[in-house]
């Protein structure tokens, strides 16, 4: 059954109280882990039912979590990627559908700097008010990716679009929802629809095995006006090295991190709390079978060596953000994929094993342990880990510097 959302609790209404302004990256930190305690209590049920988080939504945005890294000549607090990177970490272990709902508003916050000092002064402010960020920018076709279907038209004051986009992650919690398209000059621009536009409709038609209540689905643009005040130059982003393309990457990377990290420790509860012992060990718990113990430290050392490449990869991006060369902006690049690929590998890997390892009664539905596994299998087929291998080992064997459009 296809659900239309015309509004939710999430958006920003007019007149609502602003949102809280978070003053340091420690209470930023410290929000996100408040609220990530609050919102694991219903993860599971969530996952099951499919329900979308419309009130967790809304309560970080009303905690001032979505404008942390708002630029500080701004009003913002500018957070660190080290820091944004550990609020998804935080948010993503308690659920990982919650984590990756603010991803693309997090990614495409940079893109207000592009334009006038109008345009960035409101956009930002409305940011700092509780407004957030959707994504429309994927369609459901067989073109290659970045390769639209839409009907963009130049008019007087701005511009009309028309199509249908998927993938639309946050959408349905959005006041402005973003898609790329192409000026008369063929270049990118990024167009910020307002999401109570006339003509625009979401559709919460995602159903997908994992993820499942991060509404990525459907978003309608019929005849939509676009003024041109709410057009960013987005060609001005840089190639996919630079560091502000670089964060996707890494808040992917988080969201996976957390899903690994959540996993583990329902494998070792389980193992510890619930398991009983086989029947040729010869201890009186299945925790301190030899095998148990050695397959847990397996998995676990994954998840330990992929939250220091992520922390790494936080800082290489914060170093290149500092020093603005881009020598410093491929190092992030390479440290950022290296992190990519060990989320999503100790993700997969916990999450498989956790059934390996404590039996056929750990699939119950009652305990709620396979979202673990839909959810990491999902979540790490957003772009190919395949061409990031790629990469890696053409640069440190050929020396031969990843593509301006390669997603590193």
């Amino acid at each position: 059954m296809q659900e239309t959302i015309d509004d939710s609790p999430a958006r920003t209404a007019p007149g609502q109280a602003p949102a809280h302004r978070i003053e340091s990256e420690a209470e930023a930190l410290a929000a996100a882990a408040s609220l990530a305690e609050r919102f694991r209590a219903g993860a599971i049920e969530r996952d099951q039912r499919r329900a979308l988080p419309h009130e967790e939504i809304a309560a970080l945005k009303r905690a001032g979590l979505f404008a942390i890294s708002v630029p500080r000549q701004y009003g913002g607090l500018a957070a660190s990627a080290a820091t944004v990177a550990e609020v998804f970490r935080i948010l993503s272990k308690a659920d990982p559908s919650i984590g990756q709902i603010p991803q693309n508003h997090f990614c495409f916050l940079p893109v207000f700097s592009f334009g006038s000092a109008a345009q960035a002064e409101f956009f930002y402010g409305r940011v700092l008010a509780g407004d957030s960020i959707g994504n429309a920018h994927s369609e459901n076709t067989r073109n290659r990716a970045g390769t639209y279907e839409h009907a963009l038209r130049k008019v007087e004051g701005g511009w009309t679009v028309s199509g249908k986009k998927y993938y639309s992650t946050g959408a349905a919690f959005a006041d402005w929802i973003p898609f790329i398209g192409h000026d008369e000059q063929k270049r990118q621009h990024m167009f910020f629809v307002n999401a109570r536009a006339e003509g625009v409709t979401i559709i919460n038609d995602w159903r997908g095995m994992g993820q499942r209540t991060t509404a990525s689905g459907t978003t309608v643009f019929d005849n939509v006006f676009v003024p041109d005040f709410n057009v960013f130059p987005y060609y001005l982003a840089g190639d996919s090295k630079r560091p502000t393309r670089l964060l996707a990457a890494l808040v992917h990377s988080a969201i996976d991190l957390g899903i690994a990290q959540e996993a583990l420790d329902d494998l070792g509860r389980y193992i510890r709390e619930s398991n009983r012992p086989w029947i040729d060990n010869p201890y009186d718990e299945h925790a301190k079978e030899p095998f148990i113990i050695q397959a847990f430290g397996e998995v676990s050392h994954s998840v330990r060596i992929a939250q220091r490449l992520l922390s790494a990869a936080a800082a290489e991006i914060d170093r290149a953000r500092a020093d603005g060369s881009a020598a410093l902006a491929l190092e992030a690049g390479l440290a950022t994929a290296d992190a990519r690929i060990a989320c999503a590998n100790a993700s997969l890997q916990v999450s498989d094993q956790l059934f390996a390892l404590t039996g056929a009664r750990s699939t119950l539905e009652k305990y709620g342990l396979d979202r673990h596994w839909r959810n990491a299998r999902t979540h790490t087929l957003h772009d190919p880990i395949r061409w990031k291998l790629y990469h890696l080992g053409n640069y440190y064997l050929n020396g031969v510097e990843p593509g301006p459009q390669s997603l590193i």
